[in-house]
């Protein structure tokens, strides 16, 4: 496993690394996952220390067990003394979805089970999405008189659309990974006994490809919406580094050499 990780040790977390790629499981799965405040700061190292860890190109993130996460943990929301305590809990949890934005990789969401109100938000983070056929999506927070946090006002409208985004936000309820495929929510479903191998193949097919502009694109798109000015600004320094990158040596050479290229991430 990643050296970085293995000095450090985590309670809360396991971990699996099959060549670059690093499933990283919330282990709690007799509180159905919850992200309690024993989590959070465990995976805030993580994604924190994976940021200059060259043995890891991708990320599968999931649940121990049979769900996912059901999100924040209730119970810990009692008795919080006054608002700029609460304040300051929202914004140390949200260093976690900045922590996962800001790393230079893919992170693959696998999701079995039930995931529900901030475990959305960890999802929607996430770069891409796999779900298991049963796999179920709770939008939790109005149910228990509370916000959307982590994050969710600014990802879910970009995948499901303004209408859907309030409708779920003001209602709650729950969606099928299904109707989460269908409106662009997730990328992939599978077969609930395949959901494992599935997210494996994806993400070691990520793990062999152009990595170092792969990281270029997910810090393109992380910064949508901008205007158009903006946008081709923001890309053509992008594209300056890309064209001089080793990765984009060995692409441009295996195309016209007629071979598979061999991405190093360089």
């Amino acid at each position: 496993m990643s050296d970085k990780l293995e000095a450090r040790g985590y309670d809360r977390l396991l971990f699996e690394q099959r060549d670059a790629v690093l499933k990283v499981i919330i282990n709690l799965p007799e509180k159905n996952n919850a992200i309690n405040l024993e989590v959070r700061p465990e995976l805030i190292d993580v994604f924190d220390k994976l940021q200059d860890d060259s043995s890891v190109k991708t990320v599968i993130l999931t649940g121990a067990g049979n769900n996912f996460s059901f999100g924040g943990d209730l119970r810990s929301m009692e008795g919080i003394p006054g608002s700029m305590a609460a304040y300051d809990r929202m914004k140390y949890g949200q260093r976690l979805i900045k922590a996962m934005v800001d790393l230079p990789k893919p992170i693959i969401a696998s999701v079995q089970g039930v995931a529900a109100g901030a475990a959305v938000s960890l999802v929607l983070a996430s770069d891409l999405v796999i779900a298991a056929e049963q796999a179920k999506f709770v939008f939790a927070f109005i149910k228990v008189g509370l916000t959307p946090d982590w994050g969710q006002y600014f990802f879910l409208p970009l995948r499901v659309g303004m209408a859907r985004s309030k409708q779920f936000m003001m209602e709650g309820g729950m969606i099928s990974a299904k109707e989460a495929f269908d409106m662009g929510m997730i990328n992939r479903i599978a077969p609930d006994a395949e959901l494992d191998e599935q997210a494996w193949a994806w993400a070691q097919k990520l793990s062999k490809g152009a990595t170092k502009a792969m990281s270029m694109v997910k810090a393109a798109m992380n910064c949508w919406p901008m205007n158009l000015s903006s946008y081709l600004d923001l890309e053509a320094g992008l594209q300056a580094i890309a064209l001089t990158s080793g990765d984009h040596k060995e692409g441009r050479e295996a195309f016209l050499e007629k071979r598979k290229p061999e991405f190093k991430g360089e």
